[in-house]
């Protein structure tokens, strides 16, 4: 269908609607669209186009999407920067909002919560082609975040190493690490694996 043509691969309702503006009935054209497989709906007022138009969806620019504000983090963004050898499926976020989960026609997204003061700290914006920008986790902020969800398994500095050796982390993250937003993101976050986590990190350094 040539009006979707213009459209990104990822889009919202609203520009679906902007689009559709001279149908007479645009949500039954909609409909149909859906039926077709022209277009997927992700969830609610949010939408991919199908696979007969060769434009891929980016799952990362899906989950900024979706529920916000957020930002990818934990295994996927790990991932995302070849820190750890395992291809992560599920998108996990984190929000200051209410947890949240999605199952969706094109993967499951999973929010988590962070407390605000420590929210945007260690976060980018990164590049994602076709004049796109995420929202993701720095490594270090990554990783806080992942140990912070899991603060009953972390009360010594050798649960830390353990997990960190069970996770296959490169060595590329220890040599570049940032020890100075490490500090700045245990200090705000005020959880307890995060501590543990940035003194091993901040000793290993030594």
């Amino acid at each position: 269908m040539k009006e979707l043509i213009q459209l990104p691969a990822e889009f919202d309702y609203n520009l679906l609607m902007y689009v559709l503006r001279d149908y007479q009935k645009p949500r039954d054209k909609i409909r149909n669209l859906v039926q077709n497989q022209d277009i997927i709906r992700v969830k609610k007022g949010i939408y991919v186009l199908g696979p007969g138009y060769n434009k891929p969806y980016n799952k990362y620019v899906l989950a900024n999407m979706m529920y916000g504000p957020s930002y990818v983090t934990a295994q996927t963004a790990l991932s995302y920067w070849g820190l750890i050898p395992e291809r992560v499926e599920l998108i996990i976020s984190m929000t200051f909002k209410r947890k949240k989960f999605f199952a969706t026609p094109v993967g499951d997204f999973s929010y988590l919560y962070c407390r605000k003061r420590a929210y945007g700290i260690g976060v980018r914006l990164e590049e994602a082609g076709d004049g796109k920008r995420i929202f993701m986790a720095a490594p270090e902020k990554a990783l806080c975040d992942l140990f912070a969800s899991q603060t009953h398994h972390l009360q010594s500095q050798e649960n830390v190493r353990e997990s960190l050796g069970l996770m296959r982390l490169d060595e590329t993250f220890f040599e570049g690490c940032n020890h100075s937003l490490l500090e700045e993101i245990s200090a705000n976050y005020g959880k307890p694996g995060v501590r543990q986590l940035t003194a091993f990190l901040k000793d290993r350094h030594v």
